[in-house]
Order: structure tokens, then C-alpha cells, then sequence
């Protein structure tokens, strides 16, 4: 196969659950696509530099990572607001109102992770990867990668339980 084929191939097989991982660190539909493209645009470009025994998931999520990281950087820097996302991609009218509630305080919490424990956690819960694999995505050992999962969850619990 060649290689572009084969990075075709990659990206097509992962694109819907990298942009369901950016939709959820983002908090915004739209700029998780941008940042989809932009994360597909630099593994392309790496792609040769890729070793073939690599992880090539745990390395897309890498690259997923730190581009959402600097979106977000660069969206506190311009004051900009994160925009609403149904988590759960639920219409209003199937939700009560305590429901939509409920989302929303949980999304709130969530956004107030500090960035590295928030991946973690949307890696290991929604994309369900293993620590390693988590480890490798965000460039720490598998256990910080534990860590923050364990220390996401604990201030979740702390934050919710107010």
C-alpha cells in the first residue's frame, strides 16, 4: 500500500471519533471540525517521520490533543466564550427540562477541568482508550495518565456533589 493510501486510510477510519473528541474538549461543534482538519493537515505532513511499530491512533489523539490545547489557549487569549454542545447530541423536545439542566451543570464541571485532566478523562471514557494508550496521546507516562482520569473524576464528584 502506499503511503498516502495508507494515511488515507488512517484518517478516515479514526476522523469521526477524532471529531467526536474535539467536539467534546472544544465545546463547540464547528471549531472541533477546524480542528479535525488542522490535526489530519499535520499528521499528513508527519506522516513519513510515523515508525511503523507506532501507535498510529494514540498518535492522531496526540496531535488531536495539542491542537485543541492551542485552540484553547488561543480562544482564553481572544476572551471568547465556549459555546453550548448537547453532550449526549440529544434533541431539546426528548429532554425534560431537569435533564437539560443536569447537562448542563455536568458540562460546566467538565470545562472546568484543567485541559490535561479533561483529555484524559474524554479519552479514557468516550473514546474508551486503555492508559497506555492515553499515556502516548498526551505524551506522559501511564501513570499520570491514570492521575489525571482519577483526579478528573474526583473533582467532578467534588464539583457536582455542592
Amino acid at each position: 500500500m502506499k503511503p498516502l493510501d495508507a494515511f488515507d486510510t488512517l484518517a478516515e477510519r479514526h476522523r469521526p471519533e477524532l471529531v467526536a473528541y474535539l467536539t467534546r474538549l472544544l465545546g463547540d461543534a464547528h471549531a472541533a471540525e477546524d480542528a479535525c482538519q488542522d490535526t489530519l493537515l499535520r499528521a499528513y505532513r508527519a506522516y513519513a517521520r510515523l515508525r511503523p511499530d507506532s501507535n498510529a491512533r494514540a498518535w492522531l489523539y496526540k496531535i488531536a490533543t495539542n491542537t485543541a490545547l492551542n485552540a484553547l489557549k488561543r480562544r482564553r487569549r481572544a476572551a471568547a466564550h465556549t459555546a453550548d454542545v448537547d453532550m449526549e447530541q440529544l434533541s431539546a423536545d426528548s429532554v425534560s427540562f431537569e435533564q437539560r439542566e443536569q447537562m448542563r451543570t455536568v458540562r460546566q464541571a467538565v470545562e472546568t477541568l484543567p485541559l490535561k485532566q479533561r483529555a484524559a478523562l474524554m479519552l479514557r471514557q468516550f473514546q474508551g482508550m486503555a492508559y497506555a494508550e492515553i499515556a502516548l496521546s498526551l505524551g506522559c507516562s501511564p501513570e499520570a495518565a491514570r492521575a489525571n482520569v482519577y483526579q478528573a473524576i474526583r473533582r467532578l464528584r467534588e464539583t457536582l456533589s455542592e
